[in-house]
C-alpha cells in the first residue's frame, strides 16, 4: 500500500471512491448521494489541487481516502480537520486507515497543525475505535446530531493533541 497526497488529477479516482463509500457505508458520512451529485468537479477538483486529500493506493488503485484541512481564518489555523474518511472494503483491515490517518497528520503537524479535530458516527464502533488507537480522545458529543435513513444517532467529536 502507498499512501500519498492526492491531486488534481486524482479527481475521476476519489469521485469514483467517494460515491462508492457514499452507499457501500452511509452511516460514515454525512454526504449523501444529492449532494454528491450536487457538488461540481470544478470544486472537488480544487479542494485535491490544494493538497488537502489524501489517498492509499494497492498498485495504482485508489482504495482509502480523506481529506483534512483548517478554516480559513489566523484564530483557528492551528486546529486541522478530517473529513471523509473511507476505505474500501477490499483495503480493510490491511492498515490502510492507519497509516492514511497517520500520513495526513503527520502532514498537518509539519504545516502547523497543534491538533486534529473530526466529527464520528456514535454508532460507527470500527470508526470510533481506529481513531482511539491513533490517539484521539472524545471531546464532545452531540445527541441525535446525525440523521440516517430516518434514524438519529449521536454525532461524536474527537481530538488529538500534537505534542510540541
Amino acid at each position: 500500500m502507498n499512501v500519498r497526497k492526492l491531486s488534481a488529477g486524482d479527481l475521476g479516482a476519489y469521485r469514483a471512491l467517494h460515491r462508492f463509500g457514499i452507499l457501500e457505508a452511509p452511516h460514515g458520512f454525512v454526504d449523501v448521494p444529492e449532494t454528491d451529485a450536487a457538488r461540481s468537479d470544478a470544486d472537488v477538483e480544487a479542494m485535491l489541487s490544494r493538497g488537502d486529500a489524501w489517498g492509499v493506493f494497492d498498485g495504482n488503485r485508489l482504495v482509502g481516502k480523506l481529506t483534512i484541512d483548517a478554516l480559513p481564518y489566523p484564530s483557528l489555523a492551528h486546529t486541522f480537520w478530517i473529513h471523509a474518511v473511507y476505505v474500501h472494503p477490499d483495503a480493510r483491515g490491511l492498515g490502510a486507515s492507519g497509516s492514511l490517518l497517520r500520513a495526513a497528520i503527520d502532514d498537518a503537524e509539519r504545516r502547523g497543525a497543534l491538533r486534529v479535530a473530526l466529527w464520528v458516527n456514535g454508532a460507527n464502533t470500527h470508526a470510533l475505535e481506529l481513531y482511539k488507537r491513533i490517539g484521539f480522545r472524545e471531546s464532545g458529543r452531540i445527541p441525535g446530531g446525525i440523521k440516517i435513513a430516518e434514524k438519529l444517532v449521536d454525532d461524536v467529536l474527537m481530538t488529538l493533541e500534537i505534542p510540541r
